[in-house]
């Protein structure tokens, strides 16, 4: 396997021309594409389209779906037949609906369940109601909803890299993957409140990191999506995993 499939670059722009020319640009050095609420919205199934004829190997339709179990059973089998290769959920679903959704899923796309957002600070989790142990011990809380999607038959979630380790010494067979992920040259994390390198990130158990404006916003993106594949390379040859 080439290290460039666990490296998702986010296509967080407004049209399908900008996106299909990410696309085009960095497909050498970039294994998977993600097209999330802003680019699904405007343009809907047509970005899954566009996207895999610009030349995408895999598409990961971020949506975090969460509503009634019945809802979010169709949307992931409209989304599963439009061949979408990863799909997320949003955890505090519950795990009935989860488990529903996964069942509901045709032809071989995965379903990662979100635990807490990167984003989100302590705070925050207070302020939306989370129990005090809970908000002050994040991790506790990304392992309650992992065990969640472990149950519900996910085949992996999304958390951040601070948590990433304690998730796969719990659940070794999820797979993980993680945002909010800054090399040390590309250091601000602007709206990511938990970050980490990607050595930091694939050391400590995750297996896909998910990295848009280090490559988007370097003047050589190209050159910079190959010097981050140089250093998850790296990280996982330290984790016994050798990738071309």
């Amino acid at each position: 396997m080439d290290v460039k499939e666990r490296l998702i670059f986010p296509l967080d722009v407004p049209s399908l021309k900008e996106a299909c020319a990410w696309v085009a640009r960095l497909k050498e050095v970039v294994g998977i594409f993600k097209i999330g609420l802003e680019l699904f919205v405007a343009h809907g199934p047509q970005a899954i389209e566009a996207v895999r004829d610009a030349g995408a190997e895999e598409i990961f339709l971020d949506l975090k779906l969460h509503d009634i179990p019945a809802t979010m059973q169709q949307a992931a089998r409209a989304a599963s037949r439009h061949g979408v290769d990863i799909l997320t959920v949003h955890m505090l679903a519950g795990r009935q609906a989860v488990r529903k959704t996964v069942e509901a899923i045709e032809g071989g796309t995965k379903v990662f369940g979100v635990t807490i957002l990167t984003s989100h600070t302590r705070a925050e989790l207070m302020e939306i109601g989370y129990a005090p142990e809970l908000s002050r011990d994040i991790k506790e809380a990304v392992l309650r909803l992992a065990n969640l999607a472990y149950r519900a038959g996910c085949h992996g979630i999304v958390c951040s890299g601070k948590e990433v380790a304690a998730v796969k010494e719990a659940y070794r067979h999820l797979r993980t993957i993680v945002p909010g992920v800054r090399p040390l040259w590309a250091a601000d994390p602007q709206d990511q409140a938990r970050v980490v390198t990607p050595g930091e990130a694939i050391r400590a158990g995750a297996d896909y990191l998910v990295i848009g404006r280090p490559i988007r916003e370097a003047e050589d993106p190209s050159s910079a999506a190959a010097k981050i594949l140089d250093e998850m390379k790296e990280a996982f040859q330290e984790r016994g995993l050798i990738f071309g």
